[in-house]
């Protein structure tokens, strides 16, 4: 397994525990996630609240990795999300992909291209 391969386990990993230090500790000291909608959350402060505010919507969310690859500073994950919207108890999922930038040993950039399924489609 690459290091790049490693942190993208370790990052998943810590998502799936809700961890949010577990989470941010894969990031880079200047992050930027681009969310499916084109939504750019740019830094720590703002990377950080992203984590925070969608485990709090979402108790139960979940990212399962379908597949990775990584190497010479990129990589890219598949993965299911499934959630429950606790406000609504409307179920989420999206399979997708995230196209991820690495810089000293941590991830600079995510940019996350799921797309919200029906659940016969999962």
């Amino acid at each position: 397994m690459t290091s790049e391969e490693e942190l993208i386990q370790r990052y998943f990993d810590a998502f799936n525990r809700h961890d949010l230090d577990g989470v941010m500790a894969c990031f880079h000291d200047h992050p930027l996630i681009v969310d499916p909608t084109g939504v750019r959350f740019d830094g720590r402060e703002e990377v950080q609240r992203h984590y925070e505010t969608g485990f709090a919507l979402m108790p139960d969310c979940r990212c399962d990795l379908r597949m990775m690859t990584g190497n010479s500073g990129r990589g890219v994950a598949e993965s299911f999300f499934h959630g429950t919207r606790q406000r609504f108890g409307k179920v989420i999922e999206a399979v997708g992909a995230e196209v991820i930038e690495f810089a000293d040993g941590k991830i600079k950039e995510i940019r996350d291209y799921h797309r919200a399924l029906t659940a016969q489609a999962a």
